[in-house]
């Protein structure tokens, strides 16, 4: 029952109140039995029959056929209308990519026809790095005059410059502007991606342009038939859960250090970890974790990670935690360096709510970010709850969740990787 209620709501259909609360299932979205918005699958006739159950949406138009077979359940994209628009997000400052970024740009434009939405900044970059004699704050409004005066330039480009729309980080909404997401970078993009969406994620198709790629699994070449699939809504994609993190104001012992110290609940939605950390402080970091309201152990070490499934491959690997499968509905706690010889990273279930908070007895403050962001101080009169997030992030499939999960350890983490294989025995005749 856990099980069945974690995947609804990594689906983005909270099947119950996290933490306690109404445990009452919503009605299912009824299913037609047609495909919806051209979802014309071809499928051996050797593979197990597919039954629909459910559906879910993500972003404007995104929805999720859910399907199961005899072995497990699927997530196949398709759309309540046609796809118009895509957000481009790249990797920032890698020359590299630019001449991709620019081809990409003019093929969704003028072979698809869709509204292309790209970060200020990186025009900025654009501009920077073609003229170098240009300052950093040069404006998009300047674009076209600067553009013109450079030779290398692609002409068909500049005469798309007024198609491409621009938006500002902090600024603009773009929850119901974009139908998908395309990201040209490595791991880093996606995750930037992913924070720029606190609630509902539009589906994301991430093409391999930096360094790791463990979560990118196109290959740029790929991309006009990888897109065209998209728009027709013919390709499965992973559900990756996110964490909802609240960052509270906690009571303290200490009056002297929770003076000044008191702001509103900051909410963070996270893809990879939680990590609380001793900073730039050089005492032991002391942690208290309770789950569900019940004390679990201490934390005494160099800090704490507090991860996803996805996250079990980052800095999460690096404690000796368990590298575990997208799908599987649960999270990570990792002690950084712990003062002590039996302290194991450890799973709970992912309808567990935790709390993390200063022991009152630390010497000092930590620090916490989310997904390498928002670094901030960690005091005593702070207090971080973490529970599942309703809003998963589905991430396009090159194959299927499974082999793409499989291909990344092989590929791009050496799982089980050795110079030799074992030499068979040489049996007398």
């Amino acid at each position: 029952l856990e099980y069945k209620s974690y995947l609804s709501m990594a689906d983005g259909v909270p099947i119950f109140t996290v933490g306690g609360g109404s445990n009452t299932s919503p009605e299912p979205l009824t299913i037609p039995d047609s495909p919806i918005s051209g979802d014309s699958r071809s499928r051996s006739s050797s593979k197990p029959p597919l039954k629909k159950t459910e559906s879910t949406f993500f972003g404007r138009k995104g929805i999720s056929v859910d399907c199961e077979t005899n072995v497990q359940k699927q997530h196949h994209l398709s759309w309540t209308n046609p796809p118009t628009s895509c957000l481009i997000i790249k990797k920032y400052h890698d020359p590299a990519v630019l001449k991709k970024f620019k081809t990409i740009c003019i093929w969704l434009i003028t072979d698809q026809r869709l509204d292309v939405y790209v970060e200020e900044k990186d025009f900025e970059e654009l501009q920077t790095i073609k003229a170098g004699d240009l300052t950093s704050n040069s404006s998009y409004a300047n674009l076209k005059m600067v553009a013109g005066a450079i030779e290398n330039i692609d002409d068909k480009f500049l005469s798309l410059i007024d198609n491409i729309k621009v938006w500002t980080f902090g600024k603009d909404k773009l929850n119901n502007k974009v139908d998908f997401i395309v990201c040209l970078g490595g791991d880093g993009t996606l995750l930037y991606a992913s924070s720029l969406f606190q609630n509902s994620v539009p589906p994301v198709i991430a093409f391999n342009l930096g360094s790791l790629g463990f979560l990118t699994p196109f290959e740029f070449r790929e991309f006009p038939t990888v897109v065209k699939k998209i728009v027709k809504g013919t390709l499965g994609f992973t559900l990756r859960s996110r964490l909802d993190c609240c960052l509270m104001p906690c009571s303290s012992q200490d009056d002297e250090e929770s003076e000044g110290d008191e702001f509103l609940p900051i909410s963070y939605q996270v893809l990879n970890e939680i990590i609380i950390d001793r900073g730039v402080h050089s005492g032991v970091c002391m942690v208290d974790i309770y789950c569900d309201d019940f004390f679990v152990t201490t934390v005494i070490g160099d800090g704490l990670i507090v991860a996803t499934p996805t996250g079990s491959t980052a800095y999460a690997a690096a404690t000796g935690a368990s590298v575990v499968a997208p799908s599987v509905p649960c999270v990570i706690l990792a002690p950084i360096c712990p003062h002590s010889l039996s302290f194991r990273p450890i799973m709970v279930p992912a309808n567990c709510v935790l709390k993390c908070k200063l022991n009152p007895d630390a010497r000092s403050k930590a620090s916490i970010s989310f997904d390498g962001r928002h670094r901030q101080d960690f005091t005593k009169s702070h207090a971080v709850e973490i529970s599942a997030s309703q809003f998963s992030v589905p991430c396009i499939d090159k194959e299927s969740s499974m082999k793409d999960w499989v291909n990344g350890l092989r590929n791009c983490l050496m799982w089980n990787g050795r110079s030799a294989t074992q030499k068979p025995l040489n049996k007398p005749n």
